[in-house]
């Protein structure tokens, strides 16, 4: 699995922000190779976010990132936000049984 963590803080609207991002996520939900996403905002400052994508592989995570759908929403995204996107590598997992 290939997961990929990325930090924003919204430099400009927080609502169209949100709408961007919610465009760009639909568009890489569509892809192949797409396995998960999450999506947190900080108690501490509504302007911070957090995005955790989980894909099959590196391949089908750059493959979705060359293509038009991600391309156009990422740039007016910018406008917006300033991002610091990075692969991580899953070092333990633990999910407490429910009750």
């Amino acid at each position: 699995m290939h997961h990929f963590i990325n930090r924003y803080t919204v430099t400009g609207d927080v609502e169209e922000f949100r709408r961007l991002l919610g465009r760009l996520s639909a568009y890489m939900r569509a892809q192949p190779g797409f396995a998960a996403h999450r999506l947190y905002r900080s108690a501490r400052d509504e302007r911070v976010f957090v995005e955790v994508a989980v894909w099959n592989d590196p391949v089908a995570h750059r493959a979705a990132l060359a293509g038009e759908g991600f391309q156009v929403p990422v740039s007016e995204l910018r406008k917006h936000a300033t991002a610091d996107p990075a692969p991580f590598e899953l070092l333990s997992e633990y999910t407490a049984p429910r009750p």
